[in-house]
């Protein structure tokens, strides 16, 4: 006969075995520690990161939170994840002074991915939230990336997966390619042109109405997301075309266009300059992050939109961009009637092209529904030369 510690071992071992995990365990410990993140929106202005393929984890104890028992998504790698005295401590995730949080406050857990980028620890916090300025849109997957070459970037983009297809491509940050899919879904490889392929992760967590992946790998590179379940088949694929290398800033040339803060804790100014570089136009910022159309700036559109970040810790958010001789003003007129606008002006001798830039209150601008914020261009008469949605200009 077996001795009572034995018993009481064996008894232990068959409880652990059947015994749920809480799924809002994660969701509680980081909830103890949060704080402010400074955060930018996605936009078109990026710092050229060199980004190699990532090495992707969930953080080790989260990875416990997602794996056991098949009760949440995750990548093989998250489940190799393991523990470590030396492993580097979760930050605090997005609190209540965050602008996402409060445009588009949680409706779900906030999960925490650890990735290593370019040698670089970095963290993405996903959750899910409806935007509190028009909440029929739809929910939406929020996340902000802080670490490495991330500067607290983040955005929300609605989430929802057409009949018939297994995922979807939400807003990214960088060279993370982020998105959503079905809770079939257990991991996420990116196949890249160049031969090469990325592995990613699956996460979910308390609240998630799908799955949500994650993937790094070098934007130029043209990829195919590939889905996969448990049993490793294929489920489908999204396919993405690759972004082109961003121009080096030349030696001459430049136009600045507007002053502006590096940074919302340090007060230095910075300058937006303008260059025109084979006949497409790009914005440096005086640390080089570069904005560019990637097109002839001669084509269309007729205004190119390049601004139009709000900014966490700033109280104006900066528009700007180039128009065609044409357009003597560029206007962003808001849904409520608010309009606020600036005269264009003459860029480079030769060329056709003029330059503009005004401000909006960052307070105006903390709401997903775009589509009904109009920017125009109007001739020197005053009539409508150009216009579309804020959230499709460019």
């Amino acid at each position: 006969m077996s001795t009572v510690e034995d018993r009481l071992r064996d008894a232990l071992r068959e409880r652990a075995t059947h015994s749920p995990i809480d799924p809002d365990a994660w969701e509680q410990t980081v909830a103890r520690a949060r704080r402010p993140v400074r955060a930018r929106a996605w936009a078109r202005l990026t710092v050229p990161v060199a980004a190699a393929a990532a090495v992707v984890a969930i953080v080790a104890g989260a990875a416990v939170l997602t794996s056991h028992g098949g009760q949440r998504g995750g990548s093989g790698v998250a489940r190799t994840a393991s523990p470590s005295a030396s492993a580097p401590p979760v930050p605090a995730p997005p609190g209540p002074g965050n602008y996402l949080i409060q445009q588009d406050a949680p409706v779900s857990a906030i999960i925490p991915v650890k990735m290593t980028i370019d040698g670089q620890v970095t963290w993405t916090f996903v959750w899910f939230g409806y935007n509190k300025q028009d909440h029929g849109e739809g929910v939406n997957l929020c996340s902000v990336t802080d670490g490495g070459n991330f500067y607290g970037g983040g955005g929300c983009g609605l989430t929802q997966i057409p009949a018939g297809q297994v995922g979807v491509f939400s807003e990214g940050s960088g060279s993370i390619s982020m998105g959503v899919s079905r809770t079939q879904v257990t991991s996420v490889t990116a196949q890249l042109s160049s031969g090469r392929s990325a592995g990613g992760v699956v996460v979910s967590g308390r609240g998630f109405p799908y799955k949500v992946w994650l993937v790094n790998y070098p934007s130029p590179d043209a990829a195919v997301i590939v889905f996969r379940n448990a049993t490793g088949a294929e489920l489908g694929h999204l396919t993405r075309a690759g972004n082109a290398p961003p121009p080096s800033r030349p030696g001459s040339g430049g136009i600045k266009v507007f002053h502006y803060t590096i940074d919302p804790m340090d007060p230095k100014p910075g300058w937006m300059t303008a260059y025109l570089i084979d006949g497409e136009v790009a914005f440096f910022t005086s640390d080089n992050g570069v904005a560019w159309a990637n097109r002839p700036a001669s084509g269309p559109p007729a205004v190119g939109v390049f601004g139009g970040d709000y900014t966490s810790g700033q109280t104006q958010s900066d528009f700007y961009g180039y128009a065609h001789q044409s357009v003597a003003r560029v206007v962003l007129r808001l849904a409520d009637g608010r309009q606020y606008s600036a005269q264009t002006f003459a860029a480079w001798p030769g060329s056709d092209l003029r330059l503009w830039h005004f401000s909006v209150p960052v307070s105006l601008l903390n709401h997903r529904n775009q589509a009904r914020d109009q920017m125009r261009g109007y001739d020197a008469a005053g009539q409508v030369v150009w216009q579309q949605s804020l959230g499709s200009a460019g």
